[in-house]
């Protein structure tokens, strides 16, 4: 063992830098994958964390104060939020204030807070005018702190009217106020989840003295149930009991839309793990690679020491020994790389979610990752070190040189030597005495070529998807809801229409002993508006289309027959037989149907199963066709008329109309997370450390052949141009193995992609961005070799006198 340590020391000395440079790649593959690792976790606990501090399972509306909702079995708590009746605000805003769910309120100090702070303050208790702006007003209209909101409320005469449905809002004859944004907040209410954004102003204690005594008030109460949504149907049972006064009031759940809210940041936590898990695999053949050529590089000395007595396994104890060393201070260095790369995540939904945006440290995923690092980069290195051991003398060494039928046809075309000796030592192992591993190169070569033109592919399908409504679901053009007789006659008649679809949400419906949300659908005017991946749009009262999602629930598939079960007009269950004709992509729909769940049947299929043959079929079917409080979808013809008759109709509807949004599921993995951009940044970083290691591992043994070249008379611009060769040859080989098998590849992950989300699978070829990837591809090969060529150019005659490092 004495005269193993020596050795390992003197290894130590001498190579130093090279065990360092390995150390500082393990970093940053252990760095960025601990990273993204830890990005994951941090963004699928932050929506649970926060619903843990912040959140509700229930919100009872009233018109009066209901003290009483805090003392009814199950409540652990209830936050008093009181409102005053406002009217249409007004601010110097990016957009006007959708004047639609929007309210300024009070919270009343008892209970829980139901906001976070996200920046600024709170508003000062002695100032009326400070309030906190809600997070969907500086998303949607750019409220920032100190944007000034003007809001003029109701009096308390003008109560009764207010809440009157058959009657429009009045004009506000109480205060007017100009009030001040001093920060802003979210709130569980405010999160997307697939109905209209919620836009609230938090006003402080002395907003409540001054003003609330001289305007018309409504009050809510966020409740917390001490066995959270098990407890919903008592309490909805109690909470119906009370007096909540007049008007819309009611309690409703808030756990359905908590869960939506999670499903929706729940796919840029997979996507971060998915990024973890490709870098890691990318970061296998980036460190094995290094492992393997440094052992190679080290085996030079194995014949010597093998001659003053040393064994095979003394051999082998030295490189692990080394692999030991470079991966403690690798996955040390990994640990800070990705504490120092914490504050980055979550993005998006999950980062407003987050009550701390700092540095994080992760100690299940840090420790536990550091470890495994130790662990993989040994496991890497046992191959290589058991295969250096085995080198005991000289000519086990060198062995002998294949010719490359490439190069021998640039020697028969009269090539210049500087590119036959740059393309031979890109493709032959070795050269005379000197060996070089390409083999592993190469293929990381392709590799990474291939995965950076499919992750080309996959990121222009995913910005095209997002782009283009009728892939998610929503191929109409606007939407209206509710839509009365007058729109939809004018709508009908209008020439500029090409398809109106009264669509309506059934609500929940049982298929096959599952529960899924349900929409039904029936044509005014040209097709149904409804996107489908497979198979035809239902058209017979039997027949419905299933979301992806919904149809692996059940275990349906195109041509197969399901049982649905829907609540009749009298109350009682009904089950009729369908057959499933078609995969939908659904739109996002009051929080129970999304992209690849749910499921579409006619309104008169709705009709088939929900009302029962008798004297109230008539009325039954009347009730039907009115659910959904009518909401219309319509297309226009293309052009400068289907935009000039769309904009009338924004124009003249702007508090009904709604356009095609992208599903938050969507914005959160491919807009507030460009992950395929991320991962082909990655990529390039990873493929650029392996180029520069193989070329550097290659000047370095082959500085004899570049001495030799020097005594037959090259110049250091030759030698350059040798260097060169050898990194263009290396990228094209990339480039022409790599970019077809990277389309193939990017196209398969795409499809795969689109299925299980339930889009529509339209892929994208980025012609432009593949040439752009080929050329930076041979650009950057170049570039990179302009270090190794330059120290390659210090190579002198007397080299090939000196034994190799």
């Amino acid at each position: 063992m004495g005269a193993v340590r020596l050795v390992f020391q003197a290894g130590l000395r001498r190579r130093w830098r090279s065990w360092l440079a390995i150390a500082l790649l393990i970093s940053v593959v252990g760095g960025l994958v601990l990273a993204a690792a830890a990005a994951g976790r941090r963004t699928e606990n932050a929506f649970p964390r926060f619903v843990a501090a912040h959140g509700f399972d229930s919100i009872v509306y009233a018109t009066r104060p209901v003290p009483g909702v805090a003392h009814l079995r199950g409540v652990a708590s209830a936050t008093e939020l009181i409102f005053p009746d406002a009217g249409n605000p007004t601010c110097d805003c990016a957009h006007p204030i959708n004047p639609n769910n929007f309210g300024v309120a009070v919270v009343s100090g008892r209970g829980r807070s139901p906001f976070t702070l996200v920046s600024g303050q709170l508003p000062d208790p002695s100032k009326p005018d400070q309030v906190l702006a809600s997070s969907t007003l500086q998303q949607d209209d750019d409220v920032h702190v100190g944007t000034v909101i003007h809001v003029p409320f109701e009096a308390p005469s003008e109560a009764a009217d207010y809440n009157n449905p058959n009657t429009g809002l009045p004009d506000p004859h109480g205060p007017h106020l100009a009030l001040q944004v001093v920060g802003i907040e979210a709130s569980e209410v405010e999160f997307p989840s697939g109905t209209t954004p919620v836009y609230l102003l938090y006003a402080g204690p002395a907003f409540a003295r001054s003003v609330l005594p001289h305007t018309a008030l409504q009050y809510q109460y966020f409740v917390r149930l001490r066995h959270g949504a098990a407890g919903i149907p008592q309490f909805d049972q109690q909470a119906n009991q009370l007096n909540l006064g007049m008007g819309s009031v009611g309690a409703s759940s808030e756990d359905g839309t908590a869960a939506t809210i999670q499903a929706s940041i729940h796919p840029q936590a997979v996507g971060w793990w998915i990024l973890a898990a490709l870098a890691a695999l990318v970061g296998l053949a980036v460190v094995g690679q290094a492992l393997t050529r440094q052992s190679a590089v080290e085996s030079e000395d194995h014949p010597t020491l093998v001659a003053v007595g040393m064994s095979g396994r003394e051999l082998f104890g030295l490189d692990m020994a080394r692999n030991l060393v470079v991966g403690l201070t690798g996955a040390a260095g990994a640990v800070v790389l990705a504490t120092a790369l914490s504050p980055i995540a979550p993005l998006g939904e999950a980062r407003l979610a987050e009550d701390f945006t700092g540095v994080a440290f992760d100690t299940l995923v840090l420790l536990l990752g550091a470890l495994a690092t130790v662990a993989v980069v040994l496991a890497l290195g046992i191959w290589p070190a058991l295969r250096a051991a085995r080198t005991r003398r000289m000519e086990e060494r060198t062995g002998p040189s294949r010719s490359s039928a490439v190069v021998r046809n640039l020697v028969t075309l009269g090539a210049p030597p500087t590119a036959v000796i740059g393309v031979r030592n890109a493709l032959e192992r070795r050269s005379g005495g000197s060996a070089v591993p390409l083999g592993s190169a190469l293929l990381g070569m392709v590799l990474a070529v291939i995965a950076l033109c499919a992750t080309g592919v996959f990121g222009a399908s995913l910005t095209h998807l997002t782009a283009t409504p009728r892939l998610y679901g929503d191929p109409e053009q606007l939407g209206f809801n509710p839509a009365n007789a007058a729109l939809l006659a004018s709508l009908e008649h209008n020439p500029a229409v090409t398809a109106i679809t009264k669509g309506v949400g059934a609500g929940d419906v049982d298929i096959d002993g599952k529960i899924v949300g349900a929409i039904a659908g029936t044509s005014a005017k040209g097709p149904l508006l409804f996107s489908t991946v497979a198979g035809t749009l239902p058209v017979g009262d039997d027949q419905v289309g299933l979301g992806v999602s919904t149809m692996h629930q059940v275990g349906a598939r195109i041509g197969s027959v399901v049982d649905i079960t829907f609540t009749t007009h009298s109350g009682a269950p009904h089950t009729e037989p369908y057959r499933v004709v078609s995969q939908i992509s659904f739109p996002q729909f009051g929080g129970f149907v999304s992209l690849g769940t749910g499921i579409l049947t006619t309104t008169a299929g709705l009709v088939h199963v929900a009302c029962l043959p008798g004297p109230q079929l008539a009325l039954c079917r009347q009730k039907v066709a009115n659910i959904g409080s009518g909401g219309v979808r319509v297309n226009f013809v293309p052009g400068p008329r289907g935009k000039a008759a769309l904009d009338r109709y924004l124009a003249a509807y702007p508090s009904i109309t709604s356009r095609p949004l992208a599903p938050t599921s969507l914005v959160n993995f491919g807009e507030a997370v460009n992950f395929p951009l991320i991962f082909g940044a990655m990529l390039a970083v990873f493929g650029a450390a392996t180029l520069a290691h193989l070329l550097v591992v290659s000047v370095s043994r082959r500085r004899r052949d570049v001495g030799l070249l020097k005594v037959l008379g090259f110049v250091n611009r030759q030698v350059v141009s040798t260097v060169s060769w050898q990194a263009t040859t290396l990228a094209l080989v990339g480039v022409v193995i790599g970019v077809p098998l990277g389309l193939v590849v990017g196209r398969g992950v795409w499809n795969t992609f689109a299925n299980n989300l339930g889009a529509v699978p339209v892929t994208v070829v980025p012609i432009l961005l593949t040439a752009a990837i080929t050329a930076g591809v041979l650009v950057g090969a170049n570039v990179i070799a302009i270090a190794p060529a330059l120290v390659a150019t210090r190579s002198k005659a007397g080299d090939l006198l000196r034994p190799l490092d």
